[in-house]
């Protein structure tokens, strides 16, 4: 994992030790003091600077703070917020690939988390498996940038060309017609494929805190339904996953359930 990949940037532009003191300096002597405070090893510190800068008004690229905070998160032991941030990260500067393997960093700390309570017994395991192999194409449908997108059409388009021009070409003239058509239609079909994907992922969220409670209903005294682990990414349903009493609707693995909104956090800033 690089650490302090936008140090110089994050010198550049200024984080108090605490939220306290970063709130009584100037924001351009903050950024420094959160880089030194993680140089020295007290990452408390510096995750609390970060959080300030993110939530002051100055314009600061908030990319590479997410990014500096995720990596604060990491080392104080908290994979979930680790996680979140890296992802915020992602969505303002997509495809970062520091970023990306932070997350595949992590993800690989989560398989082996699985991995163990599989070994142990976990009750939850299969559900848990499901989410692991599912949210494993949420997570490159999100970081996928669109031009790779367009790569991939690209590679789809002239394989199913070539495909349909050795079969056709036999046939001449009206042949070769066949296989534009067929062609144009499988970039169509792809396009749209690949257009609704894009437009119509669900929300996601992260789970933050570990052994969170998948509930049948909005409250603590529905059943719960599974034991979900820090750092899983969840499906947010309807309007954000917005629900009564401070819970949130998710979706895992297919099963529509409710998480404490404090434990499981969007992805998306608002």
């Amino acid at each position: 994992m690089r650490d302090r990949r936008l140090l110089g940037l994050l010198l550049a532009a200024g984080i108090g030790t605490t939220g306290i003191a970063a709130s009584q300096e100037p924001p351009e002597a903050q950024v420094a003091a959160a880089a030194r405070s993680y140089d020295a090893g007290d990452y408390e510190s510096a995750a609390a600077g970060y959080r300030w800068l993110l939530a002051a008004p100055e314009d600061f690229d908030r990319a590479a703070l997410h990014y500096n905070l995720g990596n604060a998160e990491y080392r104080n032991g908290r994979l979930g917020y680790a996680m979140l941030h890296w992802e915020r990260s992602l969505a303002i500067r997509p495809g970062d690939p520091d970023a990306r393997a932070n997350v595949a960093l992590a993800r690989a700390v989560l398989d082996r988390r699985l991995t163990d309570a599989a070994a142990a017994g976990d009750p939850d395991t299969f559900l848990l498996e499901l989410l692991r192999s599912m949210q494993g194409f949420h997570v490159w449908l999100r970081q996928t940038p669109p031009s790779r997108f367009a790569g991939l059409l690209g590679a789809f388009v002239l394989l199913a060309g070539a495909c349909w021009t050795f079969l056709t070409i036999r046939r001449g003239r009206r042949g070769l017609l066949l296989a534009v058509l067929g062609l144009s239609l499988a970039a169509i079909t792809a396009s749209g494929i690949l257009l609704r994907l894009r437009l119509t992922a669900s929300p996601v969220a992260v789970v933050v805190q570990p052994g969170a409670a998948l509930r049948s209903g909005p409250g603590h005294s529905f059943p719960q339904l599974a034991a979900l682990p820090e750092g899983f990414y969840l499906e947010l349903d309807g309007e954000g996953g917005a629900a009564q009493d401070g819970f949130r609707r998710v979706v895992a693995a297919g099963i529509v359930g409710y998480a404490d909104g404090e434990s499981v956090v969007p992805v998306e800033e608002r």
